[in-house]
């Protein structure tokens, strides 16, 4: 996360860069649009099949639950003012109809809150954003930061979460908004 300064005060800014499967390998897994590596030959040679690796579903008595989200486009810049986290599942965003978006992630840390208990937040260091060109989705590993879907166009994804009974989900407010910028998309 870089830092521009406005007039008096300064501004945090966070730039989205492109995803490739190596920027994004500490958040979560890049999936399709040519990253996967092994594939296996099914229907008579007419598809190749990937599998996505290191899936989150089943803990603590999850189950897989797929669903359409329908979104609404949200204009950049933005002001981000929050982040989720799953710690006990991953999620996985694929868009239908060749939509763009822009994932924000961090990584957890631990931190003690007023009953000296360790609570996870949002590594604000490890903050990254990156767009994703419609023709690939993300897994978001269990445990990564994330900011809600960011979609650029009204449209659909279609979305593998764990379900639970227990909802497995962490909102932390940031102290302070930062604004999501592009350079050029």
């Amino acid at each position: 996360m870089q830092s521009d300064r406005s007039t008096a005060e300064s501004v945090a800014t966070l730039w989205i860069d492109p995803i490739t499967p190596q920027a994004f390998a500490d958040y979560g897994q890049v999936l399709g649009g040519g990253s996967a590596q092994e594939a296996v030959s099914i229907n008579a040679g007419t598809t190749l099949k990937f599998a996505a690796a290191d899936l989150a579903l089943t803990s603590q008595g999850g189950e897989p639950g797929l669903f359409i989200y329908r979104t609404v486009a949200q204009a950049l810049p933005l002001s981000l003012t929050l982040l989720e986290c799953h710690q006990l599942g991953s999620q996985t965003f694929m868009p239908l109809a060749n939509l763009s978006f822009v994932v924000v992630v961090a990584k957890s840390r631990a931190e003690a809150d007023s009953s000296l208990e360790a609570s996870p937040v949002p590594d604000l260091s490890t903050l990254r954003a990156f767009w994703v060109d419609g023709h690939q989705g993300v897994s978001l590993s269990a445990g990564t930061w994330h900011h809600p879907l960011i979609s650029l166009h009204d449209g659909e994804f279609v979305v593998l979460e764990r379900v639970a009974r227990t909802e497995d989900c962490l909102i932390h407010s940031l102290a302070t908004p930062i604004q999501l910028k592009a350079r050029a998309l």
